[in-house]
């Protein structure tokens, strides 16, 4: 996240106008921690993420490339959101499951208990959901990916609503 020079632990956020709302991105020490979306307002998000955190700063520019991947991936095209992160403050088996989720293909889904499989759990469909609920950083770590093994959506922290939406713009179908 270049462009604006931040202090080291500074931390910067910016939002973004898209269709589905405003997408809101944290990082800290240039390294993104969060991504929401937000049906509110922008001075109602902004005051929520400064009361979150006190003295960061916006600046959409440290996010511009970011941003254009978005932009890019909510138009329906493949995206490779590679872009520095941080996800120090989750378990290591929670980062293992994100590493995982963040392995999914564009346009293709896995269910939580595959996702298990994959990791030597296969009895740890629960613990795998938990883990993908922790995400902070959902679409750059596309947990909306993560389904169950019936084909149906399962969970999804922003609503099953937008899961379904960011499904369909890869050109995913599910059972709902």
């Amino acid at each position: 996240m270049r462009g604006v020079n931040l202090k080291v632990s500074e931390i910067a956020f910016a939002i973004f106008d898209f269709p589905l709302g405003k997408v809101i991105v944290v990082s800290r020490e240039n390294r993104l921690i969060s991504l929401d979306i937000a049906k509110e307002g922008a001075t109602v998000t902004r005051k929520r993420l400064l009361d979150q955190y006190p003295g960061a700063v916006e600046t959409a520019k440290s996010f511009s490339n970011l941003g254009r991947l978005l932009e890019h991936f909510f138009r329906g095209e493949k995206v490779d959101f590679d872009v520095p992160y941080d996800l120090g403050q989750l378990g290591s088996f929670t980062r293992r499951v994100l590493l995982e989720v963040k392995a999914i293909p564009f346009g293709s889904v896995r269910s939580y208990r595959e996702i298990g499989k994959r990791l030597g759990y296969p009895m740890a469909a629960r613990a795998v959901g938990q883990a993908v609920g922790r995400n902070p950083i959902p679409i750059v770590i596309p947990c909306h990916r993560v389904i169950r093994s019936d084909g149906k959506l399962g969970g999804f922290g922003m609503g099953l609503n937008l899961k379904e939406r960011l499904l369909a713009l890869e050109g995913v179908r599910t059972q709902g």
